[in-house]
């Protein structure tokens, strides 16, 4: 690929020096019948490939001929592939340093990350140098900058946006080969800053190249878990985490599905046992690098790896990037002024699309009723209750003179009671704050009359609570009585007796 500007220009070229490297041990040079004759290594045009750290996707522009491999001289590097019967491979001439080897251990690594930024930190934990090496962002510390645009991040993004959410990630790797590049090609840029024509460049080459490789193929899944809901469930993340590495070892074959226990099952089942939530606590994505045959889904259950060993076994002929070191692009451009403009364009660029970091969440403590330490609830059907009692009329609690009036309250085992006034028709307007309190209860009201010996009860009722601010009478063997209470939900919890799952942010 190469960019033609009219005008004053200079070249993107790379201004490093050759080195000579020692050459791997399985690798010879090859006569020119042989090295027409011989397949390219797998993967052998991964490396030197235009990356964007924004999407950390590779783009499939190359500043380097991965597609030349004959010297002047008419021969090339054939090295034996142990992968693939020592079959004799070729490598371009931009490859350095091929080598085979092979770590797959069907080891599944799995972490809890409580924000998008802690999850994105450890996605680009592939890279495995500095890629903010010469790049001006030390002053962007509060920007997610690497990965911000990602698949992960459009993921977790979506997910934060209808509740609170934690998230787990689970993981593993089959490696089989390592290179890195020792050339590249030339294209045109202009002296003077463009920033539509610089910014075209970033969309073709990315921000970086890829300066080394390790090749294999990687399987990812990425889960959100609905943190309140989870805890309702008496479930923790990272129970939801251990659980589901289980079960990826049941689904893959690794151990027998009788390993999981009766917790992780019902965990893994994914449904909400309290309050009926249908769409359940995890939602998750899954990310397969390299291979072919198989998609990524699998069961939690039971065995069904038949699609992933078909995937293990086409790795070491279709790898994909596992790791890789970076190198920004402006690196490889030797004219002083238009190096300081394509770095000025990726670092805009890099600015642009950065997002801000998660701040973490002032957690609760221990000290709100039915509220956990992460502000989700305990339990479902609770709330906080208030009672004001208002007024009475028409009581008649004495042949003559008027009632010595009072009211008494109970709930779910809490008492209150107002002072007496003397009136048939009195005004208390007295509040009274029950607390947290189960919602499955009734209000008890009672009205009484102060009497010198006993006093006389005057009439009561129950009252059947509900969410919300609402006024409720009562008759009383003459007369009545009118109070009004206010029941709040606590947190993500909703319904007339606050039993519904409520999902917010």
């Amino acid at each position: 690929a190469s960019m033609h500007i009219k005008g004053r220009e200079t070249f993107l070229c790379i201004y490093c020096v050759l080195l000579l490297s020692q050459v791997s041990l399985s690798c010879r040079p090859g006569t020119l019948q042989k090295c027409l004759a011989a397949p390219f290594v797998p993967g052998h045009n991964l490396v030197g490939e235009g990356f964007d750290v924004v999407t950390l996707q590779h783009k499939g522009a190359y500043v380097s001929d991965m597609q030349t491999f004959l010297t002047p001289s008419n021969s090339c590097t054939l090295c034996e592939n142990r992968h693939m019967g020592s079959q004799l491979q070729k490598v371009p001439l931009s490859v350095l340093d091929w080598r085979a080897f092979s770590r797959c251990n069907l080891d599944i690594s799995s972490a809890v990350f409580t924000s998008i930024g802690a999850l994105l930190e450890s996605s680009k934990n592939v890279i495995e140098n500095d890629w903010k090496a010469d790049l001006d962002l030390v002053s962007l510390v509060q920007l997610q900058l690497a990965g911000s645009k990602s698949s992960e991040s459009g993921f977790a993004t979506s997910r934060v946006k209808v509740d609170k959410t934690y998230f787990s990630s689970h993981e593993l790797s089959c490696t089989y080969y390592r290179s890195g590049l020792i050339a590249v090609n030339c294209y045109a840029l202009p002296v003077i800053y463009d920033d539509l024509l610089f910014r075209s460049f970033i969309d073709i080459y990315g921000t970086h190249y890829i300066r080394q490789v390790t090749l294999g193929g990687k399987y990812k899944r990425v889960t959100s878990i609905r943190t309140c809901l989870t805890t309702l469930n008496s479930v923790s993340t990272s129970e939801v985490k251990d659980c589901l590495n289980v079960g990826l070892k049941v689904g893959l074959g690794i151990v027998d599905a009788s390993s999981s226990g009766k917790k992780c099952e019902n965990i893994l089942l994914n449904r909400d046992s309290m309050t009926g939530f249908s769409e359940g606590y995890m939602n998750h994505m899954t990310k397969v690098s390299g291979g072919n045959g198989w998609l990524g889904e699998i069961s939690l259950t039971r065995n069904n790896s038949d699609g992933f060993y078909t995937w293990i076994g086409s790795l070491k002929n279709t790898p994909d990037i596992i790791s890789y070191s970076l190198e920004p692009l402006h690196y490889l451009v030797k004219d002083a002024a238009v190096k300081r403009n394509l770095q000025t364009a990726i670092e805009r660029y890099i600015m642009e699309n950065g997002q801000p970091k998660n701040q973490p969440s002032p957690g609760c403590g221990w000290n709100k009723p039915n509220i956990s330490p992460n502000c989700c609830p305990l339990s479902a059907r609770r709330g906080v209750l208030g009672v004001t009692v208002i007024r009475a009329w028409g009581l008649k609690g004495d042949p003559v003179g008027r009632t010595e009036g009072y009211v008494k309250l109970w709930y779910d085992g809490n008492y209150r009671q107002t002072h007496w006034i003397r009136s048939n028709s009195p005004w208390w307007n007295l509040h009274y704050d029950f607390g947290n309190v189960y919602t499955g209860h009734h209000l008890k009201l009672e009205v009484w009359d102060k009497d010198v010996q006993h006093d006389d009860h005057l009439g009561g009722c129950w009252v059947s609570l509900r969410r919300g601010f609402h006024k409720h009478s009562c008759g009383l063997k003459h007369g009545g009585v009118e109070i009004s209470f206010n029941l709040q939900c606590d947190p993500h919890l909703t319904g007339s007796f606050c039993d519904i799952y409520w999902p917010y942010p």
